[in-house]
């Protein structure tokens, strides 16, 4: 429960974030990405229920993030995203 609580207060900071404070400086990039994981973790960590699949989602979304800032916007990223968080569940699933 609050992992949702969380995740909802989250998407809320992120909205005022997003609206308020201009991408100008390295500290606001960074706080995005900080803002992003810890409400991408608590969303997913209520859905999925499992700390590692929350991890994992939230590592695939950030890198995701981080690759389109960087102006690598290509399809194949995701498509190449996918299967190396999957195998990662497996591989983290296994042990």
């Amino acid at each position: 429960m609050w992992s949702l609580i969380l995740g909802i207060s989250g998407l809320s900071l992120l909205g005022w974030f997003i609206n308020t404070v201009t991408p100008d400086s390295a500290w606001t990039i960074v706080l995005f990405f900080v803002i992003i994981g810890a409400t991408t973790f608590f969303c997913s960590l209520f859905i999925f229920k499992i700390l590692r699949r929350a991890v994992l989602v939230t590592l695939g979304v950030t890198v995701w993030l981080l690759l389109r800032l960087l102006g690598l916007r290509d399809w194949y990223y995701p498509v190449l995203l996918i299967p190396v968080l999957i195998s990662l569940e497996v591989l983290f699933q296994n042990r």
